[in-house]
C-alpha cells in the first residue's frame, strides 16, 4: 500500500489573509503541514492542490509536487478535490489499494505519527481515518420553533460529561478503492484518533492565529533539581517558582527518583515529575527541548557538554563547578563564579528567584520600635539544627514576646516551645511565608534564599551560616539589612544571645537594616529576572 499525502491550500483566505503564505514563527503556515507529510512519505507523494501562484511557489520549495486547480467560489468540497488528484494518480499508475491521505495546511500541529496510525488502521480494515478532539460541553442548540434546547441530558461538570468527538481536519484517509467505490473520503467502518487540542488547533481566524502563534513558539523548558537533607530545599524552591513563572511554555520537572524528598514536595503541586536513575537517562530524556536548567549546585564540564550537543541552552543556577564555565547562563543571587565572563551571569539580589507569593504586591512591614515577636527560621532542613540554639538563646535573654518557628519538609522536629520557656508557635510546611513573616520584627535564619525573602519585607535579620559555601553568599551582609554572625555552628549560645539582645535594644540599628533591606530589594521580580534570563539567552 502506497501512501499519497494531499495538502489542499486555497488562497483568497477572508478570516486571515494570506493565511497559507503568512509566517507562523519562521516558515509559511502551508510549511508545518508539508513538513509533517515529508517525514512519513516521499517528496514525489506529498500533493499540494492549489489555486494560488504564491502558494505553489512555497510548495515548490519545500520539493513537493503541486497540481493546480482553478479559482473556485468556495462551494467545491475536500472529496471534489480529492476525485480531481485521484483520478491524475490512478492516471499516472497509482494503485486503488493505496492509502490517500488529506493533510489540512490550517493544522500546523498535526503530527507524522498520525499517518502512521491511519495507514496502520486501514491496513487492518477501517474504511477511513480520522484526527478528532475532545470537545465535551454544555452545548444547546435552537429548535425549528425557535426554543433553545440542551444538547445534554444531565447538567453537571464538564469533565462528567459523555464523550463528544469533533473532527479536527489535520487528517483524513481512507483507500484509493474506498474513494472510487464510495465517491467520498469518509467510508464505514470508520475509526477516529483522539489527538490532545494543540494538535487539534484548525486556524480560521485572527483568534485561531494567536493560539498558533503561542504554541510555535513556546518553548521546552526542564529543570533538572533535587531536595535532600545535604542539599536543603531552597533548591526544589526556587525550581517551583521558575516553574511558575514560564508555565505558559512546556515545563518538565526531572528530580532523582533515590531522592523521597524530591518527589513529595513536587507532589503538591502540577507540574509533570520525570523520575531518572542517571545522568545519561536524563540527558536523553531532554534530548531536542530548547533550555535546561540545573538547580544543583556544582555541575561537571561532562554533563553541561552532553546537554548542550542535545538542548539549545544549558542555565545554571549556583554554580561553582567547572560545567559553569561552559554553561551559556550562570544565575547566582548569592556570590559570582570568578571563572565564568561576567556577560554570561546575572548576580545580585535583584537576580533572586523567589516564592511567587513575595511577588503579588506583597509591601514591607512597618518598622517597630519594639521587638515583639521573634521568627526563627532555618531552612527547609535546618542541617546544623541552628533552631535548638537559637531557641535557647532566646531563653537565656528571658525573650518574653511571640516566637514563630518554621520547619520545612525536610527538619527535624523540634521540642516544645515551653521546654525553653518560650511562648509562641511552631509552624511546618508553610503555603503563603508572607504572612508568617509579616508578622516578625525581628527575623534569626541561615544564610541561603530565606535571607532574600526576609529583606524583601524589611525585615531586620540576624544570620547564621549553616556551612562553609553560605558565608560566601554576599547578601548575608549588613549592606543589605543582615547582621551576620558567621559559621553557626562556631557560634556559641552566649554569642547568639548577646547579639539579640543588642539588636533587640538598639533602635536605630534595627531601623538602619530595615531601610537597607527596603532599598535593596525594591523593584526586583520573578517575571523581570526571567525576561533577563531569556534575553541574555537569545544573545548567544
Amino acid at each position: 500500500m502506497t501512501t499519497w499525502v494531499m495538502i489542499p491550500a486555497r488562497g483568497g483566505s477572508v478570516g486571515v489573509p494570506r493565511k497559507n503564505v503568512r509566517k507562523l514563527k519562521d516558515k509559511p503556515l502551508i510549511a508545518w503541514s508539508i513538513e509533517t507529510a515529508l517525514s512519513q512519505v516521499a517528496a514525489d507523494h506529498v500533493i499540494v492542490m492549489t489555486d494560488d501562484d504564491e502558494i505553489a511557489g512555497v510548495a515548490q520549495s519545500y520539493g513537493t509536487r503541486v497540481m493546480r486547480e482553478e479559482r473556485t467560489t468556495g462551494k467545491q468540497t475536500l472529496d471534489d478535490v480529492a476525485r480531481k488528484v485521484i483520478t491524475e494518480l490512478m492516471a499516472e499508475g497509482a494503485e486503488t489499494s493505496d492509502v490517500f491521505v488529506t493533510v489540512q495546511p490550517t493544522c500546523p500541529f498535526i503530527k507524522g505519527e498520525r499517518i502512521q496510525q491511519a495507514v496502520k488502521r486501514l491496513k487492518a480494515g477501517a474504511g477511513a481515518v480520522l484526527t478528532v478532539t475532545d470537545d465535551r460541553h454544555l452545548n444547546w442548540t435552537i429548535t425549528d420553533d425557535g426554543i433553545a434546547q440542551p444538547l445534554y441530558a444531565a447538567r453537571v461538570n464538564r469533565q462528567l460529561l459523555p464523550p463528544s468527538l469533533r473532527e479536527t481536519g489535520g487528517v483524513i484517509a481512507t483507500t484509493i478503492d474506498n474513494f472510487l467505490t464510495h465517491d467520498t473520503r469518509i467510508v464505514q467502518p470508520i475509526e477516529l484518533v483522539e489527538v490532545e487540542p494543540d494538535e487539534a488547533l484548525d486556524i480560521d481566524t485572527f483568534n485561531d492565529w494567536v493560539v498558533a502563534d503561542y504554541l510555535a513558539n513556546r518553548l521546552s523548558i526542564s529543570i533538572r533539581v533535587d531536595a535532600a537533607t545535604h542539599l536543603g530545599m531552597g533548591h526544589v524552591y526556587r525550581a517551583l517558582a521558575l516553574a511558575q513563572e514560564l508555565a505558559s511554555h512546556r515545563i518538565s520537572i526531572i528530580v532523582s527518583e533515590s531522592e523521597q524528598l524530591s518527589r513529595d514536595f513536587f507532589a503538591q503541586h502540577p507540574f509533570p515529575v520525570i523520575e531518572v536513575a542517571s545522568d545519561s537517562e536524563f540527558v536523553s530524556i531532554v534530548s531536542s527541548h530548547d533550555i535546561v536548567i540545573l538547580d544543583r549546585l556544582d555541575t561537571s564540564a561532562e554533563l553541561v557538554s552532553q546537554l548542550k550537543n542535545v538542548v539549545r541552552s544549558v542555565v545554571t543556577f549556583e554554580d561553582l563547578g567547572t560545567g559553569a564555565e561552559i554553561a551559556d547562563l550562570v544565575v547566582s543571587d548569592l556570590y559570582k563564579n570568578p571563572r565564568v565572563p561576567p556577560q554570561k551571569q546575572l548576580n545580585g539580589i535583584r537576580s533572586a528567584i523567589l516564592s511567587p507569593a513575595f511577588n503579588e504586591h506583597i509591601q514591607p512591614i512597618e518598622f517597630s520600635q519594639t521587638v515583639e515577636t521573634i521568627l526563627v527560621i532555618f531552612g527547609g532542613t535546618d542541617p546544623a539544627s541552628l533552631t535548638d540554639k537559637t531557641l535557647q538563646a532566646l531563653a537565656n535573654i528571658k525573650f518574653a514576646g511571640e516566637v514563630l518557628v518554621v520547619r520545612g519538609m525536610g527538619a527535624a522536629d523540634v521540642p516544645e516551645l515551653s521546654t525553653f520557656g518560650l511562648r509562641g508557635e511552631v509552624l511546618h510546611n508553610v503555603k503563603h511565608m508572607p504572612s508568617v513573616m509579616g508578622r516578625a520584627d525581628l527575623a534569626i535564619s541561615s544564610a541561603g534564599r530565606t535571607i532574600t525573602e526576609l529583606l524583601s519585607l524589611g525585615i531586620p535579620t540576624i544570620c547564621m551560616a549553616q556551612n562553609a559555601k553560605e558565608l560566601t553568599h554576599t547578601h548575608a551582609s549588613a549592606e543589605f539589612g543582615v547582621l551576620n554572625l558567621g559559621l553557626g555552628k562556631l557560634c556559641t549560645i552566649e554569642t547568639i544571645a548577646a547579639h539579640i539582645d543588642h539588636l533587640m535594644t538598639n533602635t536605630e540599628l534595627r531601623k538602619t537594616l530595615h531601610e537597607r533591606a527596603v532599598y535593596e530589594t525594591q523593584g526586583r521580580s520573578n517575571s523581570q529576572v526571567i525576561e533577563e534570563i531569556l534575553t541574555t539567552l537569545e544573545q548567544y
